[in-house]
């Protein structure tokens, strides 16, 4: 008790380094315990989103699990006991899941038995084999729509059974006929009493019932294993075991268990028969994939999360110093009077222990709010409502926290260790010796950091180009996580090394005007340039939240702005049509508009030969629907006609280009429509529309298909397709970009990268009138409801509609941009905050320390207001000078390293190219952040040096 009473008095006398430290700690603690929970969430989230996908897009539900397994007397000895085993197993195997079931259904069936009706006026009738069946469950899920559900018992010989609507027809039947099924000591009697349909057909249940079994005799569940299981075991056929799990309850604890049910079932039912196991599970594959990408997101948040770490880790050591340094004649005491040193070590490990424990409790919960920051971003420092996720705490957040205690614990101690053997002696005598010495050891490290960056950076350097020059795709993406690390460790090492040249630079300017400097500048320059080893700490904190912030704005408007760009180009224009013309097609030899003609397609772009393989073929007319009550709708701003067509040819010189990519477009209105990014070509995409438009017959040509048919601006090319006119156009410009076309793009029907953009009404008036698209800018803030709403009223023969807008949203909402975005933000927030920690705390300590040296000042005569600019000045030639080299070191990083983003992308989709983006709204919120941080530790700096009672401070004899 004596030590407990001894470590509380500790704590309370040093109140504000303790609550520093035990901030510190929690801060760390929710870090650590918020990535596993904020990758379960996230995965959570997009796993439940791609299963909805599934069950939309394949019209199945993604929580089935089946299996099939024979019963047949040839392959097992003992059908009925068998199966009742199987059903157990199958039961214990699907509840130790864990997962909520929906539905559950057991189908069994008998081997096909013969079957005719027992009239004999009927007996000649054809009759398919037909199977008796029992389906668990199927009383509550259907409604008999004629007749009555079957009985459980067979009435003066006559087993009841049901049967679908469908069975009605093929077997031309009616209620109430009997039919003889079977043969020998196998033959039963069976009546059709009833027909039925499901009571809702998007249960999850009537996804576990196949098609198959519909010309089948439905039997009642009690009849068949009291009769046919008991007493003709020998007819069973095949059993279907089914279970429709809650996919919305599925988490990523139960991948791993739901991935091994069929190892399992397989193992089980192998020790009672011989397994003929036939899985359905349509959800498998995505289970696999969603394995991987959860490690691949977890690797990626810790990655993102390593520079925080390691200022959390310099954090605590700086605090656990400060403390240590503040108590060293107490441990120094305690050490003469005979404290050994791992008595010493105990009282320190359980004040912080005590501190660490609370920590474990809180930060896990406070690691959950961190997470609905994360899932609120939606850019770097930008946040938005939307839907929250699925945060729950489990043992594995927990587990995280105690790692992070245990090793905060041990970074905390090691100043500790350093001080705990030392007695009163030595410590007088060391704190006597000068500590302006280097260790040689440090400056070797700091070089080693700055020297591994480097490294990277060359060997990321070296892989693009190798990537580029093998045209390697990367499908997934998801950015290699040691490009986050690579930076935080250049930021590191540069800031060290200029902060160990930094004194050298303020004692050569000291030395320039040593003459000239005011009081103020003079005691700045030599406490600075002489005492620069205290300020270290604080400055490389400045550098690296400051620089880390720069990278991070830089590194996430890059990738975002890169991703979304990617989908506008690729889409063209915020929203596109496709509509219903009515045509007479009068040829079946005819092309499908948009691709090339079923005779095949060029091997090579371009041909010397002007013989185009055109086919003879007969036009169809196509009637063209009215575009005027799309032009009309309220939610449009501009509509545009917009022709594509790849079933081209295109001649000139004698050479020829098949299967091109043809736009025809109306300049104006295409012009107001698309989307398109300035940069790209050499002059504003909008001149190259106005060649277009003064004269019908101009083209532009890509790069591409200009080299293959070696034409210029001014030269004239022959344009036709199949069942088309030919037309001549002039070559106005070669462009190597435009809408929707990628140049790197390959196909086999295709011509790589050629392209040409023609006028609309000239190429209908020469070549022919042919199904277009319809490009919309839609107004802004426009409800998507409302305008499907309104295309509904105005009858508009809609066939297919692409909206970029939904696109971006799940691009927003994805796992990659979710966790760039929401750790980068929150690890600056955190940084910010721990920065200012420490600024407030270290100038606290700096000011008590140096009450004697402001008071000796004051009786020199110095002012008050000249006081405050020397410490104004330290503050600008410390915090200012580290804030800008955070600043410059940051920029400097952005442009070597966010380039470097491009390996992770596929590069064919990478349209428009790859560009490094900096907004200068994200770096004015770092430098808004900063100066008020700074601003705001300085007006509390100056109120803390007023308060100072200075001319009690010069009492010499308790110096």
């Amino acid at each position: 008790m004596a030590i407990l009473r001894l470590i509380f008095r500790k704590m309370l006398n040093n109140r504000w380094l303790t609550g520093s430290l035990f901030l510190g700690l929690i801060i760390t603690v929710s870090l650590v315990s918020s990535i596993p929970t904020y990758t379960s969430s996230v995965m959570q989230k997009l796993l439940t989103k791609e299963l909805e996908d599934h069950q939309v897009k394949k019209h199945q539900y993604p929580g089935e699990f089946s299996f099939s397994d024979t019963f047949s007397k040839s392959i097992v000895k003992e059908p009925a006991k068998s199966l009742g085993k199987v059903e157990e197993i199958k039961a214990d195997v699907v509840k130790n899941a864990g997962i909520p079931v929906l539905a559950t259904a057991n189908l069994i069936a008998t081997s096909p038995l013969k079957t005719m009706f027992e009239d004999e006026g009927r007996r000649g009738t054809s009759q398919n084999a037909a199977k008796l069946l029992m389906i668990t469950g199927i009383e509550e899920n259907i409604t008999v729509t004629d007749g009555t559900y079957p009985s459980e018992k067979a009435v003066d010989g006559i087993v009841e059974a049901l049967v679908s609507e469908q069975a009605l027809v093929k077997r031309s039947m009616v209620l109430g006929n009997t039919f003889v099924v079977g043969e020998g000591d196998h033959q039963f009697i069976i009546k059709p009493v009833g027909t039925f349909l499901p009571k809702a057909e998007d249960k999850p249940y009537w996804s576990l019932i196949p098609q198959s079994f519909s010309d089948d005799f439905i039997v009642n569940e009690n009849w068949f294993r009291n009769e046919v299981v008991k007493n003709h075991e020998d007819i069973l056929g095949i059993g279907r075991f089914s279970s429709a799990f809650d996919y919305h309850k599925i988490s990523d604890l139960h991948i791993p268990t739901l991935l091994g049910l069929e190892e399992s079932l397989k193992t089980e039912i192998n020790s009672v028969k011989k397994t003929t196991l036939l899985f359905n599970f349509p959800i498998k594959n995505i289970l696999k994939t969603y394995e991987n990408k959860g490690k691949q997101m977890t690797t990626m948040l810790w990655s993102l999360n390593v520079p925080v770490l390691i200022m959390l880790a310099i954090y605590l050591y700086m605090i656990s110093r400060l403390i240590i340094e503040r108590q060293l004649n107490e441990i120094a005491v305690f050490t003469s009077r005979g404290a050994s040193q791992i008595q010493i070590l105990a009282i320190y490990f359980i004040e912080v222990s005590i501190l660490g424990v609370l920590a474990l409790i809180i930060g896990p919960f406070l690691g959950l709010q961190l997470c609905k920051i994360l899932g609120a971003s939606n850019g770097f420092l930008e946040f938005v409502q939307r839907s929250a996720l699925p945060i729950k705490l489990s043992a594995k957040p927990y587990f995280y926290a105690l790692l992070a205690v245990i090793a905060s614990i041990c970074m905390i101690m090691a100043p500790v260790y350093k001080a705990s053997g030392r007695s009163i002696v030595s410590h007088k005598q060391q704190s006597a010796r000068s500590n302006g010495k280097v260790q040689w050891y440090t400056v070797i490290f700091e070089f080693a950091l700055l020297g591994i960056a480097i490294y990277g950076l060359y060997t990321f350097n070296r892989r693009q180009k190798e990537l580029m020059a093998l045209d390697v795709d990367n499908a997934d993406l998801m950015i290699d996580p040691i490009l986050f690390f690579m930076p935080a460790l250049f930021i590191i090492g540069l800031g060290l090394v200029a902060l160990r040249v930094y004194p050298f630079i303020l004692m050569a300017i000291y030395k320039l005007g040593e003459k000239y400097w005011p009081v103020s500048l003079y005691s700045t320059f030599l406490q600075v340039s002489r005492s620069a080893k205290q300020y270290q700490f604080l400055m490389l904190f400045l550098v690296m939240t400051i620089g880390m912030g720069v990278f991070s704005a830089s590194a996430a408007r890059t990738i975002n702005t890169n991703l979304e760009e990617q989908l506008l180009y690729k889409n063209g224009a915020e929203m596109q049509m496709h509509l219903r013309w009515d045509s007479t097609r009068v040829s079946s030899g005819d092309a499908p508009q948009g691709g090339p003609p079923s005779s095949g397609g060029a091997e090579a772009p371009a041909s010397e030969s002007g013989d185009a393989p055109v086919e003879a073929a007969e036009r169809v007319v196509y009637s063209e629907p009215p575009f005027d009550p799309i032009v009309n709708l309220k939610q449009v701003e501009t509509a545009a006609k917009v022709f594509n067509k790849e079933a081209v040819t295109i001649t000139s010189n004698g050479k020829s280009i098949y299967y091109p990519h043809l736009m025809a477009i109306e300049p104006k209105t295409f012009g107001e429509v698309a989307w398109f990014k300035n940069s790209l070509l050499p002059h504003h995409w909008f001149e190259y529309l106005n060649l277009l438009a003064n004269e019908p017959s101009a083209v532009l040509l890509s790069k591409s298909a200009a080299n293959s048919l070696k034409v210029k601006q001014g030269d004239y090319i022959t344009m036709e397709w199949t069942g088309s006119d030919s037309g001549e156009f002039v070559v106005y410009g070669i462009v190597d970009y435009w809408p929707t076309f990628n140049p790197l793009e390959k196909s086999e029907n295709k011509a790589e990268g050629a392209l040409i953009v023609a006028n609309l009404p000239y190429v209908q008036n020469m070549l022919g009138l042919e199904p277009y698209e319809v490009w919309l800018k839609l107004k802004p803030d426009t409800s998507r409801a409302d305008l499907y709403e309104d295309i509904k009223k105005a009858k508009i023969p809609v066939l297919v509609m692409n909206d970029v807008q939904p696109q971006i949203t799940d691009l927003k909402n994805s796992a990659l941009l979710l966790g760039v975005n929401g750790t980068m933000t929150l690890g600056f927030l955190i940084s910010l905050l721990i920065s200012f920690i420490g600024f407030l705390l270290y100038w606290v300590l700096t000011i008590k320390s140096r009450t004697l040296q402001y008071g000796i000042y004051r009786a020199m005569g110095i002012p008050m207001p000249k006081l405050i600019g020397i410490l104004v000045s330290e503050q600008v030639l410390t915090s200012g000078f580290a804030c800008l080299l955070g600043i410059i070191i940051g920029g400097v990083t952005s442009q070597l390293f966010v380039p470097l983003f491009k390996v992770s992308m596929n590069v064919k989709e990478l349209m428009p190219p790859f560009t490094v983006i900096s907004d200068a709204s994200d770096e004015a919120k770092i430098y808004i952040f900063a100066a008020l941080m700074l601003i705001l530790g300085s007006a509390i700096l100056i109120g803390f040096l007023r308060s100072i009672k200075i001319h009690q401070a010069i009492k010499l004899g308790e110096d």
